[in-house]
């Protein structure tokens, strides 16, 4: 709410006056609603202290604001495998640093000059154009703060603007930056390639020492993972239809209730020609009248093609200017409207398709209802069963002993991976399987699991009943396999090869398409190449080998196949002057600014926290991230 405040107040002076303008209007007998005494001190900087609450809030702070921003719910350990933890920590010793150094100075702020400057401001102003001590309150209860706690906060943020801002003040990337980022980002190539793949280059058999070799230096590749037996018993609604039940004057009475749902609505397929005035719309419509003009004459008039004003095929509800609906969906087949005031034009329509609106008979739509309805009772039913199952886990049952008593079934599965795969690699069908296969490794045996909610109000519960190590297959299981990347990586090595002996008597002055066609191959061209292009047909690394090296020379690439090998000769284009005034210099200043006045502000808070030294609590840190994991 803070952040939210401070983006609707403008400026720097206005975000930074805010939290102390009702001192104007009354004595609040502010006081530092963050002082007591603390035994969970996260960190420090100097003689300022992070306690463990203080870093709580601002992660969760920070956790509802990425979610918002993501427009998805994010768990704390979401959150804390992007980093969000490390960033909330980061920015909170930045701010005790520079707590520190205000007061250091004591530096502090005039309420009167605050006051005075935050009557102006117009997110607290109410329908008087006068700041309404009623809406500033509000504001503040929305958020879940106090004023006592806005104000110590928000003069904080005063007195860390004064500190930081006489240190960035000024600071923007030099012309000699500006131009040589230009250069870098416009630099290009006019490139001539041909390609160099493997057919008809051999490799020798491998011996067996080297096929051992590169086992042993590969055994990633042949690595087993994970994998774990699981006990499920899931309670999914799909699967109680069976045993659930609808009365049939239920589903008659949910027809009639819902009848519009059982079918589609009327559709028309319309033309529309727009004009200037409702004078000339009446003339042209009355050449129609007339037998002197037809549709499509009307339409050649305009400049325009049948095609060209064929607005569409809708439903009354959907038809783009509401105002002309119910004229448009008067008309018969194949007629022309009187003039139409629409919202943006006056117009005449013509409908050329009709396709009538069809509503299903309780017989059509029957056996659907009935289904949406039983579904609805099994969700219930799920719901019971959840209850069930719950009471007797609470008392100390196990889940082989409350399926039997409750007559339900618990499916053993094969040893499965946490990527969901078995024994032989193939996927096993699980209810919830992402959320499922995480929990279960997250898990051991033996240990009393929650329970989990599926997304179709259903619920799963989970033992976990074995488990096998990580482990490596054996070199005999896999010697075919070792034996066939073996030979792919030296075919590869050869085509390389191959490649850079070419490229090395290009750069000898030989004539790169005589080389070219010695292996098959045509040489093809691209003009302006530009070191972020994006090319199908020349990969990435082709791009980074030409803008790595000297301006002008042959260079050597892996094809994008992984197979193959590019041989390239790039030319220098000239770079464009730099206009200091054109918007691309513009943004290359801006973001060269910017980037500068981070690390300005970084170095100098690096230096207080270095001057006032700093400490983390380690044991604290490790507490909080075992909780946030959990």
């Amino acid at each position: 709410m803070l952040e939210a405040l401070r983006s609707k107040t403008g400026g720097i002076i206005a975000k930074i006056f805010i939290g102390v303008l009702a001192l104007s209007f009354a004595v609040w007998g502010i006081s530092d609603v963050f002082r007591g005494t603390r035994n969970d001190v996260l960190a420090t900087v100097g003689d300022t202290e992070i306690t463990v609450p203080q870093y709580q809030e601002a992660f969760r702070n920070a956790l509802n604001r990425l979610s918002q921003q993501l427009n998805k719910p994010l768990t704390p350990d979401e959150a804390r495998t992007l980093g969000l933890d490390r960033q909330v920590l980061r920015q909170l010793l930045q701010n005790a640093a520079l707590d520190q150094e205000m007061q250091r100075l004591k530096l502090d702020v005039s309420d009167t000059f605050v006051a005075e400057r935050i009557k102006k401001l117009d997110i607290f102003k109410g329908p008087n154009g006068r700041f309404d001590p009623a809406l500033f309150r509000t504001m503040l209860a929305r958020a879940g703060l106090s004023e006592q706690q806005f104000v110590a906060e928000e003069k904080r943020g005063i007195l860390r603007a004064a500190l930081m801002d006489p240190v960035i003040d000024g600071l923007a990337a030099p012309q000699s930056m500006v131009k040589v980022m230009h250069e870098h980002r416009n630099a290009a190539r006019d490139v001539q390639y041909f390609i160099v793949r493997p057919e008809g280059i051999t490799v020798p058999e491998p011996t067996e020492k080297q096929l051992k070799a590169y086992y042993e230096s590969h055994k990633d590749q042949f690595a087993v993972p994970e994998r774990r037996k699981l006990a499920v018993l899931a309670v999914l609604p799909k699967d109680l239809l069976e045993k659930v039940s609808v009365p049939e004057e239920d589903i008659r009475d949910f027809y009639n209730r819902h009848k519009e749902e059982f079918g589609a609505p009327e559709t028309r397929t319309v033309e529309q020609i727009a004009y200037a005035s409702e004078d000339e719309a009446r003339a042209a419509r009355k050449k129609l009248e007339d037998g002197k003009a037809t549709w499509e004459d009307l339409v050649k008039e305009k400049g325009f093609k049948l095609k060209d004003v064929k607005l569409g095929t809708f439903t009354k509800k959907t038809f783009p200017d509401p105002k002309i609906a119910d004229a448009v969906f008067s008309l018969k087949k194949g007629a022309v409207s009187q003039p139409l005031k629409g919202t943006l034009s006056i117009s005449l329509v013509r409908v050329t398709d009709i396709v009538p609106g069809h509503i299903k008979t309780f017989e059509e739509a029957r056996n659907e209802i009935e289904k949406r309805l039983k579904l609805e009772k099994a969700k219930d039913k799920a719901y019971e069963i959840h209850d069930q199952i719950e009471d007797r886990r609470a008392s100390g049952q196990s889940l082989d002993d409350i399926a039997k008593e409750l007559g339900l079934k618990i499916v053993i599965t094969p040893f499965v991976s946490a990527a969901g795969t078995n024994e032989q690699d193939k996927p096993v069908n699980l209810p919830a399987a992402a959320r499922l296969l995480k929990e279960a490794f997250a898990s051991d045996i033996g240990v009393d699991n929650d329970v989990i909610a599926t997304d179709d109000d259903g619920f799963v519960w989970f033992d976990v009943r074995d488990i096998r190590p990580a482990s490596v297959k054996p070199f005999e299981k896999v010697k075919d396999k070792v034996a066939a990347l073996w030979k792919k990586e030296q075919l590869r090595k050869a085509v390389m090869k191959k490649a850079k002996a070419l490229a090395e008597r290009a750069r000898k002055g030989e004539d790169l398409a005589n080389l070219a066609r010695e292996v098959g191959a045509e040489v093809r061209t691209i003009t302006g190449l530009k070191r972020n292009d994006a090319r199908a047909d020349f990969p990435v690394a082709a791009t980074r080998a030409v803008f790595s090296g000297p301006e002008k020379g042959i260079f050597t690439a892996p094809g994008a196949d992984g197979a193959s090998a590019l041989v390239i000769r790039a030319i220098p284009l000239a770079v464009p002057p730099l206009d200091s005034k054109s918007n691309e210099a513009k943004a290359i200043t801006s973001v060269l600014s910017s980037s500068l006045i981070e690390d300005t502000q970084g170095e100098f808070i690096a230096a207080l926290q270095k001057l006032f030294g700093m400490h983390l609590n380690n044991e604290q840190w490790a507490r909080i991230m075992g909780t946030q994991a959990q």
